[in-house]
């Protein structure tokens, strides 16, 4: 089985390619995916530059988008058949040909929703869909800002905030993201980071915020923030008691919705680039840096 495994934590450099003499097992509750794509996270690189912790015993298969044909389920799953198309996000073990998967975790794909779409939703999609519906739980008429609205999380999280209802969208970007925005819905408030602050944008207080971006963005954030507003953070804590820290609990029926308003064409997922999945390529595609859009791997 060809995987790219991590040999140390570091610089891309550390991903290395290898033959693994055997196929993974799985276990009662499990399901075994041949690899047709997987996807390009910031989580993957933060993990592998070690940002994530160092404590996971090397060599390891890195990597966190599923998106694939089953090909063999566990004793105790009833609600999956072998060959049918499945996405998933697992914690590690992406970059392989075959990967065991939890079955709570795990999505049906739409017959016309391409592996390479699935892969793209797996992980950041997936996490702002859950950010606006289970942590902010926003309702209709309120008004939100996404920090970092260009990426896979925020892109998402702002589709999904026009679906439930939300008034007075703002977000915020860097570079390319802001003209990509722009154009993307034109009724969305774009504010460029490098450029204007949100105080001077944001003519009244904001019900919810979703951060994804850290550092002094939460503080920025508070500043135009209700009195009895909400902010969900996914790179930073705060002692304000608005703030909670946030992360993915991945959810096989919330991926499964977020794939059916691909197929109905009510959420749009942006592709940057797709390449064959192989060490150089993966290397290639980490190192990149303010992509707007997925950057995807497939298993040709």
């Amino acid at each position: 089985m060809y995987a790219i495994e991590m040999k140390d934590y570091g610089e891309v450099n550390v991903l290395v390619a290898t033959q693994l003499a055997e196929i993974p097992t799985i276990k009662p509750k499990q399901i075994l995916v041949k690899q047709h794509a997987t996807a390009i996270d910031p989580y993957d690189v933060k993990f592998r530059k070690g940002l994530m912790g160092t404590e996971r015993a090397l060599p390891l298969i890195p990597g966190s988008s599923v998106a694939g044909e089953i090909v063999a389920i566990g004793s105790e799953v009833t609600e999956f058949s072998i060959g049918e198309r499945v996405a998933a996000s697992p914690h590690l073990k992406s970059y392989a040909e075959f990967v065991p998967v939890g079955r709570s975790t795990v999505a049906k794909i739409p017959d016309n929703v391409s592996y390479t779409q699935a892969a793209a939703l797996a992980l950041g999609a997936q996490t702002g869909y859950q950010a606006i519906n289970d942590d902010l739980k926003l309702q209709v008429g309120e008004s939100i800002l996404v920090q970092g609205g260009a990426g896979s999380v925020g892109l998402t999280a702002l589709q999904t905030a026009v679906l439930r209802g939300a008034t007075d969208i703002y977000t915020t970007a860097v570079n390319n993201g802001v003209d990509f925005l722009k154009k993307f819905n034109t009724n969305w408030h774009v504010i460029d980071n490098h450029t204007e602050r949100l105080t001077d944008i944001i003519p009244k207080d904001v019900d919810a915020i979703l951060d994804t971006i850290g550092g002094t963005a939460i503080e920025e954030g508070l500043k135009v923030l209700k009195p009895n507003g909400r902010l969900v953070s996914l790179a930073g804590s705060h002692e304000d008691n608005r703030v909670t820290s946030i992360y993915l609990k991945s959810n096989g029926e919330q991926l499964g919705e977020l794939l059916q308003l691909v197929s109905e064409d009510k959420l749009e997922v942006v592709i940057a680039d797709v390449k064959s999945f192989n060490v150089e390529n993966l290397k290639k595609f980490q190192a990149m840096k303010h992509v707007v859009g997925k950057l995807v791997l497939t298993f040709d």
